[in-house]
């Protein structure tokens, strides 16, 4: 093994389709070893020390230190820009607050901006970046095709500008979730974000957030006809916690088939659910 950068596959592994620096270490060493090079070669060529150096890296239980990432980088000959996405992607999977973990999420997402074949798969993820593109997709297949921007907006609580709602409808129609049928009409294409967790959580995070805000700002604007808010405060172990979380998981499949079921929509609601420790006891 002269150079561990030099294989083909590897030279063709683009690191920008990864959003998980492990599973970009994986793939990269198991095109090493298909010519029966051990994962001790490999780490020593790399010039990395410490002993199972990529098992416990791969299984978790020790994080790749940005040291010997800029290491493994050096050794991969990785250009400036795949070695930059390389370094925060080691940081993005390393950190543990997710508002930093959203910096590092923007900084990879500006790398791949650079490149036409993740553009329009990046646009997917800023589906939960504004409460009211679920929402707006939603509703768009209920209305008319004559429905003017401003009467889509006062549909909303709180109400939109039609500014926000002509942008809502370009970036929906862009990133695939709705199209405009031939009679001006729209409807839901069923496209799904398919994000690695952490990903997930960071995009998710602020929009459950800020869900929650809205819910409280516009409480006293229903009255208990139309809306339906309760709370439950009890005393759970671990094991009654996960079952009760199981049971939300379940209600919201149900939710699901029931709005699938509907024939006759006439809204577009928001329902959360929160499980939520308030107070933990000794032990």
């Amino acid at each position: 093994m002269k150079s561990v950068s030099k294989s083909i596959e590897i030279l063709k592994l683009k690191i920008f389709m990864y959003f998980d620096y492990k599973e970009y270490l994986k793939s990269v060493l198991d095109i090493l070893q298909k010519d029966g090079t051990s994962l001790r070669q490999i780490q020593q060529k790399m010039n990395l020390q410490g002993s199972a150096f990529f098992s416990r890296i791969l299984e978790g239980s020790r994080p790749l230190s940005i040291d010997n990432a800029k290491k493994i980088a050096k050794a991969l000959e990785m250009s400036e820009d795949e070695t930059r996405y390389f370094l925060d992607l080691v940081n993005f999977g390393n950190e543990k607050n997710v508002d930093k973990r959203e910096l590092f999420l923007k900084k990879l997402l500006l790398v791949r901006s650079s490149y036409k074949e993740y553009i329009l798969q990046d646009s997917a993820l800023k589906f939960f970046s504004k409460w009211y593109y679920p929402v707006l997709r939603d509703l768009l297949p209920l209305l008319s095709a004559n429905t003017s921007l401003e009467k889509i907006g006062r549909m909303f609580t709180p109400a939109l500008r039609a500014s926000q709602v002509k942008s809502g409808i370009s970036y929906l129609l862009e990133a695939g979730f709705v199209k405009r049928n031939f009679d001006g009409t729209f409807s839901v294409i069923d496209s799904i974000i398919s994000t690695p967790p952490r990903v997930r959580s960071t995009i998710l995070r602020k929009y459950h957030l800020k869900n929650m805000e809205i819910n409280a700002e516009i409480y006293d604007a229903f009255t208990s006809d139309d809306r339906s808010i309760t709370s439950v405060t009890c005393s759970l172990s671990k094991e009654g916690f996960e079952k009760v979380r199981t049971e939300i998981s379940a209600l919201r499949e149900r939710i699901l088939a029931i709005s699938r079921e509907d024939k006759s929509p006439d809204r577009v609601c928001h329902i959360g659910f929160q499980l939520v420790p308030r107070a933990k006891g000794e032990k």
